[in-house]
């Protein structure tokens, strides 16, 4: 039984000390390496796993990948995901294109719609329209739109009725 007084809660030492063994591929590897050892040295898969936030099913499988393929079968792979559809150069050529006026470019505002549009277009590339709000959203733009009448709160109601939009005239 551990009778050592902590200043810090261990949980939350625990916790630290989980997050670090996932922060980087290299961190995740050594920690590999030392649960196969642990397991090597006879302590039980299960309590391992228990101890360091994961499965005992994972750590039996890096036991059996270090087994059959050796230590360095328990680095991480890298995964390159699906590539990207524009280059670097165009987004920095977007982002040149949004930061002028839109009506040079034949559209009103910058949103969705005419980014994709623009782009299909410029690079013949096929951006949906969610995908070209993110874009807008990544090269640090709003979609905040101007406002069609004026903020409530105005004395003068006359002229908060000619913004209106369907106004009975």
């Amino acid at each position: 039984m551990n009778n050592h007084k902590y200043n810090t809660d261990p949980e939350v030492l625990l916790q630290q000390g989980k997050e670090i063994m996932s922060s980087s591929d290299e961190a995740k590897y050594h920690f590999r390496v030392f649960a196969v050892n642990m397991v090597l040295a006879g302590t039980p898969a299960s309590q391992v796993g228990g101890y360091a936030g994961v499965t005992k099913a994972a750590v039996t499988g890096w036991v059996k990948k270090a087994d059959e393929q050796g230590f360095e079968a328990l680095r991480s792979k890298t995964r390159p995901g699906r590539p990207a559809k524009l280059s670097e150069e165009q987004y920095d050529e977007i982002d040149i294109a949004l930061q002028n006026d839109p009506k040079e470019k034949g559209y009103k505002v910058w949103d969705g719609p005419s980014l994709s549009d623009f782009i299909n277009k410029q690079y013949g590339v096929d951006l949906c329209v969610r995908q070209c709000q993110r874009l807008l959203h990544e090269l640090g733009y709003s979609q905040i739109r101007p406002q069609t009448y004026p903020s409530k709160g105005y004395e003068d109601t006359e002229e908060r009725k000619n913004y209106k939009k369907n106004e009975k005239r």
